[in-house]
Order: structure tokens, then sequence, then C-alpha cells
């Protein structure tokens, strides 16, 4: 029994022997070129080995290779599909013979891959495998076992990956990005327990870091399906996923909760340029996401921008020219201010009376060519330039850098409105187009939000359809054409008293009649525009007061923000207000307002000349000819040369009968002012 122990225990001995020595006793060449060749015929790829290559095989089964370079395809960018410094495999041994992998260690130092697909979409990870050459059998002890190493176990102890860079072309559309800075540590027990995942990386500038956890690696291996748990954190945003994976049908769903200090700074990561505006801050999204290789929706979503909060649905389809969105949201606020350029009033310092005038910032609507969209929103309170709207409900569709907005509903100063916004940005200039009708407003915050107008008082309506191109601001209002109608009732224009003008224009001109305690009430006010590169002419102005009845014809210059009106007042015993006639004879001066409209001045005309100038403005002429020719405002309302302002002509007024229209030049301040 003693000589049989003795035996054995040399023949262990001898074993142990024989393994420490063996990868001493065999040159290192032959495993070099057997995994060169294996790599070739498995891949149809060179393998190329620099460096040294060591084996080991106690206590560990395992091999270190130096400098190892992976052949790519022909014709890419980069000679190499894969590079690395070293890399280290280990695993137990007594465990393989019995038909598991466990992996002791896998370690990838400096690890360069690259990725890259072709003008015809493959990619250079598809490889060809290939045969082995002819009369070349391989050894049997070297031949392949008859099963297939997929079915057996494995596991990783500990696989680690440092200094790796990753990068990726796409030729179809010269795409190109670059990861770098690759550190990351994976464990694996075994398919059936969770395989965590925990590293970082460099995108763009930005680094991240990233922790996952999958519940079923062998589900994944196999094409089913598991449970995975991810965080994404980093200065540039910070997100948690907590649901499922597919591999069978590449989806993804589950409950996401994101957020970003800045919008814009996570759209520059992702190589998207927004408009150089004051908006995209802070962004929070969380919901149930839906998700494929080319579409991503997000259901019962929580929004949340620059302070706006919303809830809803939204969708993202990438497979598309442009990336098209689709969605709909309820938001407690819809604020556009931080998001258009040029659409301050401020830019050029301040006209006449102190109002601001046209900005010649240049407005910036690059953002509409970014996507396609759809929305449907309802919002609580809308803020644009300066208007405060109340509850709405608005329709957006983009397409190709054209916007549309059906306005359904406008709670707007106490009135309501509807209408169509459409801005098209798909050229050079920029174009605006504007189908609007307001009824029941408070005039004065109305207009005071909209233009800086505060004299103007009363409940109004506005009917208007205006189109405007240009740069800036200050081009849109120089450029606008169109037709617009507006009537105000039970109100008053502040600043001035028509009927003391009425009685005497001398009394306006000593300044009893014009003054900051000044005012006129009315019962309606009411006029039509036509209006040509960007000049507003009006034959129709009224104004019914119970003591004075007013006609005007002239002109608004909306880019200038000026006024040049003929008033015709007739004072009149009769207290009818809104309703009256408008031809009650009475007693009365023509006098001109004229000057910004902020701050106009008043002054006699009794020229008795029809502004004959207007028919032709109304009539699509070129309202800038007499100006051209070399005369001037005065010219356009009807005014011969040689009359001089302020000049009678008795005969001329004899013979003419005052003219049954209306207002002041006050009221037109908000008629230009909208902006």
């Amino acid at each position: 029994m003693k000589r049989v122990f003795r035996w054995v225990l040399v023949a262990v001995v001898l074993l142990v022997a024989v393994v420490v020595a063996l990868p001493f006793l065999l040159p290192t060449s032959v495993y070099k070129e057997q995994i060169i060749e294996q790599t070739r015929l498995a891949t149809g790829r060179a393998l190329t080995i620099d460096g040294d290559l060591r084996l080991s095989f106690w206590p560990a089964l395992g091999v270190e290779v130096e400098k190892v370079r992976f052949a790519n395809v022909a014709g890419a960018a980069e000679a190499d599909m894969a590079t690395m410094d070293k890399l280290v495999v280990g695993a137990e041994l007594w465990p393989l013979l019995g038909g598991a992998l466990k992996v002791t260690e896998i370690r990838l130092v400096n690890p360069v891959i690259n990725l890259e697909i072709d003008e015809k979409g493959r990619g250079n990870w598809l490889f060809e495998p290939q045969t082995a050459a002819a009369g070349a059998e391989m050894p049997a002890a070297e031949a392949p076992p008859a099963s297939s190493t997929s079915s057996a176990d494995f596991s990783f102890r500990d696989v680690t990956l440092s200094g790796g860079v990753l990068t990726y072309r796409d030729r179809r559309n010269g795409t190109a990005q670059r990861v770098e800075a690759i550190n990351a540590n994976v464990k694996l027990p075994s398919l059936d327990q969770p395989m965590e995942f925990d590293g970082g990386l460099t995108w763009n500038k930005e680094a991240i870091t990233i922790a996952t956890t999958i519940a079923s690696p062998r589900a994944l291996s196999t094409g089913g399906k598991s449970a995975v748990i991810a965080k994404i954190a980093g200065e540039v945003l910070a997100a948690t996923f907590d649901g499922d994976v597919n591999a069978a049908s590449g989806t993804t769903s589950g409950a996401i909760d994101f957020n970003t200090k800045s919008a814009r700074r996570l759209a520059a990561w992702s190589g998207v340029e927004l408009p150089k505006v004051k908006g995209f801050g802070a962004m929070k999204l969380k919901g149930v996401v839906e998700a494929s290789a080319a579409r991503v929706a997000f259901k019962d979503a929580r929004l949340s921008l620059d302070g706006m909060n919303g809830l809803g649905n939204l969708a993202l389809d990438t497979s598309r020219a442009r990336p098209y969105v689709k969605g709909d949201f309820t938001l407690d606020r819809l604020d556009l201010n931080p998001y258009m350029s040029g659409s301050g009033g401020a830019g050029g310092g301040a006209s006449g009376g102190g109002m601001p005038k046209w900005s010649d910032a240049p407005i910036d609507v690059s953002a509409l060519r970014l996507v396609d969209a759809d929305f449907d929103f309802a919002v609580n309170a809308l803020a644009v330039g300066g208007l405060k709207i109340g509850r709405s409900a608005l329709s957006i569709a983009l397409s190709g850098g054209k916007m549309r907005a059906n306005l359904k509903q406008l709670a707007l100063y106490g009135g309501n409105g509807s209408g169509v916004i459409s801005l098209d940005g798909a050229g050079a200039v920029p174009a605006l187009g504007l189908d609007l009708s307001i009824s029941g407003v408070n005039a004065e915050p109305f207009l005071s939000d909209l233009a800086g107008f505060s004299r103007l008082q009363g409940s109004g309506s506005i009917v208007a359809k205006v189109a405007a191109t240009g740069k800036s601001q200050r081009a849109w209002m120089k450029s606008m054409g169109g037709s617009a109608r507006i009537q105000f009732v039970d109100g008053a224009i502040k600043g001035v008293n028509l009927a003391e003008i009425a009685r005497s224009i001398q009394s306006a001109l000593s300044g009893s009649a014009v003054d900051g305690a000044a005012k006129t009430d009315f019962a309606e006010l009411s006029g039509s525009f036509a209006i040509r590169q960007g000049v507003a002419a009006n034959k129709d102005l009224k104004l019914l007061n119970p003591f004075v009845r007013l006609n005007g014809a002239g002109i608004i210059d909306l880019g200038e923000q000026t006024l040049d009106y003929r008033v015709e007042p007739k004072a009149v015993s009769s207290i009818k207000g809104q309703g009256g006639s408008g031809d009650i004879g009475g007693i009365g001066i023509p006098f001109r307002i004229k000057g910004p409209w902020s701050n106009p001045s008043y002054s006699p005309d009794l020229s008795g000349v029809l502004p004959d100038a207007l028919d032709s403005i109304i009539k699509g002429d070129n309202p800038l000819d007499k100006l051209k020719d070399g005369g001037g405002l005065g010219d356009i309302l009807g005014r011969k040369p040689s009359q001089q302002e302020g000049a009678e002509d008795t005969k001329s007024d004899k013979k003419k009968k005052p003219s049954p229209e209306n207002p002041l030049g006050t009221l037109q301040d908000l008629l230009g002012g909208n902006r």
C-alpha cells in the first residue's frame, strides 16, 4: 500500500513539474502562429502580434500578448480595425476540462477600436470566415471540438479595459465620432447571475460615468429579454433607466428620469448647434420610454424647460431625412421670448416720445430647419414679445423650415382671438405671415404690452391679415403688406381733447387741449387700413363722441413709427355716441397730426384737398413714389407743393364740403405699433 501511495505521489509531482515547465519547453512562436491562423480562418482578417507572447498553465491557464493589431477591411479609413498595447486572458484550467469557461482575468490595455460603415451600408465588423489551405489538414489535436463553445457556460471574475478609444464612421453621410478615455470594469459570476458594468468615457470633451446591471445575461445572449438598470452621470447630463431590453426585437422600454443643467450644452455635445438666443437652459424629462433603433416615444412624460412645466406625450423618429417630433402637451405656461432673437424692441434706442425702436438685431430662425414636427399645446399662460396671453390652445406644424401655428383659442386681455401665424425659415430671408381676429380686448394694457402705446382705452376688436419679409424686426416692419380693420368702443384717447380742438385749433396749440390730463371720450373709434411696404394708408377713420365727430385720412409709417394724418372735426350738439351719424353738420377746423406716433404734433390744415394719393396706395401702388420724386408725406396726403402748412385757401375752403370721416392720430399710434 505504501508503494502504491509513493508512486501516486511521484506521478503528481511529475505532472505538476510538466505543467509548470511546459510553457518554457515549447516555443511561443508555435502558439503565435496558431492564434494568427485561427483568427484568419474565423474572420478572414490578418492578426499581427508584434510583441511577446507568454503562456502559463498553473495556477491558471493564461495568455499574455503585446502589440496586437487586427486588420481592417480593404478601403477603410484606418488600416487596422483594432490595436492594443497588451491583452491578457486568464482562465481556470480544471473547469475548462469539464466544459465550463471560467475566465479569471481579461485585461485590455490602451485598445483602439475603429468601427466603420461603407457606402453600401456594410459594417467592418462583419467577417468572412475562411477555409484551411488545400492539403493543409489540421492535426487532430488542434481541431476544434465537435460541440460549439457557445453551449459552454462561462464567467468573468474581472474584466478591465483601460485607456480605450472607440471611433465610428459612416461613409454614407460623413458621420464621424470619437469616444476617448474609456475605462471600465465588468463582473459576470455566471450567465444566470447579474452582470455588472461600471466605467467611464469622454465624448466630445465631456466626461460621463456609466453604471449598468443586466439581470439575465443568458437571456440576452440567446435573443431573449432581460431587466436592465442603467445610470449615466456627468456635467452635461444625469439619467437613470429602469426597464427591459429585448434582444430579439431590438427594443427597450421602461421608466426614465433625465435632467441637464443646460439643454444648449447637451445639444452641442450631441452635435446640434442651437440658435444663439437666451433660452435652452435647465431641462428635465421623466416618463415611460419605448425605443427602437430609429424611434423613441415617451408616454405620460413630465417635461420641464427653463422653468416651464408640461405633461403629455412625445415621439421622435430619426429614420427620416430630418428628425420628426410629434407630441401633445398641456403646459402651465409657454414663454417664447427666450427663444426669439431680434424680438425685443430696444435694438436702436428710442423714437420721439421714448418708445423703443424696432430692433436691427438679426432674426435667427435656423432652429426651424433642425426638425420636422407636429405639436398640439394647451397653455395656461402664453408670452410672446410683451404680450401676456391667457388660456390658449394652439397646434404647430413644422416641415422643411416652414412653421404654421394655428391659434385655436387665445384668452387675450379680457377678450379672445384666433388665427394663423406662419414663419418661413427655409430660405435665406425669413418671412412672416399673420391672419388674426381679436375681439373684446381691453385696449390700454393690450396696446401697452404690444407696442408701448398706452393712450387708448376701451374695448376693441382687430382683424388683420399681413405679411412681411426681412432679417430683422425693423426689416419686417418696413416690408409689411396686407390689410387691417380696427374698432374700439366705449373708451377714451388720453393726452388730447379733440372736442376742444374741434372748437378752436388755437386751443390745441396753446396746450389746453394737449397735455397729460387731457382726454377724448368716445363711443366708437374705427377704421380700415391698406398696408404696402410698411406704410398703412387709411381713408375712413371715424370717432364718435357726444360733442364731436371726427373723420380722418392719412398714413402710418410702421417702419419709422411716424404718422401723418388730416383730421376733420365736427363740433355738434347731438349727444349720440356709438351708432350716431358721422355726417352731422357742425363747426370744426381741419388739422394735421404729424410726427412720431408716441408724441405727435398738431397744426391747422385748411388746404381742403382730399388725399388722392391714398387711393393709389390702397390699390397697391408704391406709397414711397412721391417721396422719391422729392415730395414728402404731405404730398402723399394731397397737399399741393405751392401750399405751405397752415396757409389758408379761403376760396378752396368755401367750395369744399367737410368730409365725413374720422379720428385722431394718437389712435394711429396703436395701429402702427404692431410688433
